[in-house]
């Protein structure tokens, strides 16, 4: 065979692709990466510096059991590469009592024995002095969750990958791609490939490379704020916990992180706080086009009524897709009209904390043709219920 030929291509090196190439490499497989920006960029989904990892999942109690490995594989993470990557913070959660979100987190921590505590508003007050807590709220507190920084998370897996044999290429966008004969061909602006199989991780830019009905996947902008806080010492990792906060006006949620570096080069550190609700819907390549003022305005607000000691002034407001379902559930399965064809995507803003394990579960169905992991409510056909 040709020497463009490999056992699996992977289209979009990212949050999900880039443990993909890791653990098809790790499998003895010839992999290709093919990511259309560079390794770690701002123009998808794993900008920002930090993403959650909990257990207590609000969103659905079918993905526990997920969680439960994804918690396994990013201490085996840590021991492979002999770095700190997980780190434990606790997270705090704070809304009306009898709030959806609270009551999601109960349901799964009862179903599944994940440490919850309840705070008293005292306790809570004492152990949290940075927040405004409202009247007739319920208080929660996951001690075992935490963030991790997506940038290196990708980084470190594509660096795996490639130290296992796998080829990844940069700035490499697929004009076209087709299945035929058992042969998968690939074509990018100078080069054609041809594979076995094919993964695609491509994040908001799938509606361009696959074919979902409307609605199915739908790019929306999110934006995140980080702030200069009027007292820094208050907002340590030892200090001030990740956190999700429901206010009483508005759907959706608010949610943080303690001091984080921006990012942006300029080595400045910040209180990165974003609202966790469906944006404007975006064509990905326009990303970064939005009024800043106007789309900040409910994060300022929020940290001046809720966090005021967190805000003396706006060090950066960036934004990154989130790509949405029907349902708010992931995509994660062998394709229904490609043979030779798994795909990853419509995370809606929650997929990150699973990444090692969507990296597993994707080589077992390119590979092996199906998983053991329990991912059948992940699969597309709920949409022709």
């Amino acid at each position: 065979m040709s020497k463009q030929h490999f056992d699996v291509i992977v289209v979009g090196v990212g949050s999900m692709g880039a443990p993909t190439c890791y653990n098809l490499a790790k499998r003895g497989a010839k992999v290709l990466g093919l990511e259309q920006y560079t390794i770690v960029h701002d123009n998808g989904s794993h900008a920002g510096q930090s993403r959650m990892v909990r257990k207590a999942y609000f969103e659905n109690p079918d993905y526990v059991p997920l969680l439960d490995k994804a918690y396994t594989l990013w201490e085996e993470l840590e021991k492979i590469t002999d770095q700190k990557l997980f780190h434990k913070t606790g997270l705090f959660y704070t809304g009306p009592k009898q709030n959806d979100v609270l009551e999601g987190v109960k349901l799964s921590a009862q179903k599944f024995d994940i440490t919850i505590k309840r705070l008293g508003e005292k306790e809570c007050s004492k152990q949290f002095p940075n927040f405004k807590l409202l009247e007739n709220y319920e208080h929660l507190f996951e001690p075992d969750a935490g963030y991790v920084i997506p940038e290196q998370i990708i980084a470190l897996y594509c660096k795996l990958a490639v130290d296992r044999g796998a080829t990844i290429l940069e700035n490499q966008w697929v004009e076209n791609w087709y299945e035929g004969d058992n042969i998968i061909t690939v074509k990018t602006k100078n080069t054609t490939y041809t594979a076995d199989k094919i993964i695609f991780t491509a994040g908001g830019f799938t509606n361009n490379l696959l074919p979902f009905k409307k609605n199915q996947l739908v790019p929306r902008r999110q934006i995140t704020c980080w702030f200069e806080p009027k007292e820094p010492a208050l907002f340590s990792s030892d200090k001030f916990p990740c956190f999700l906060y429901t206010t009483p006006d508005l759907p959706g949620l608010f949610y943080g992180f303690p001091l984080l570096s921006t990012g942006d080069g300029s080595g400045k550190m910040g209180i990165k706080i974003g609202y966790h609700f469906p944006g404007e819907v975006i064509d990905p390549y326009t990303l970064h086009s939005f009024d800043q003022e106007k789309e900040s305005k409910l994060i300022k607000e929020f940290m001046r009524d809720f966090i005021p000691k967190g805000y003396k002034s706006v060090l950066s407001i960036k934004s990154c897709i989130y790509t949405y379902t029907e349902d708010g559930n992931f995509i994660l399965e062998k394709h229904k009209d490609f043979k030779n064809v798994s795909v990853a995507c419509g995370f809606s803003g929650h997929g990150f904390k699973l990444a090692p394990l969507v990296g597993e579960i994707l080589a077992d169905l390119s590979l092996e043709g199906k998983t053991d992991n329990p991912i059948a409510f992940l699969s597309s056909d709920r949409f022709l219920k």
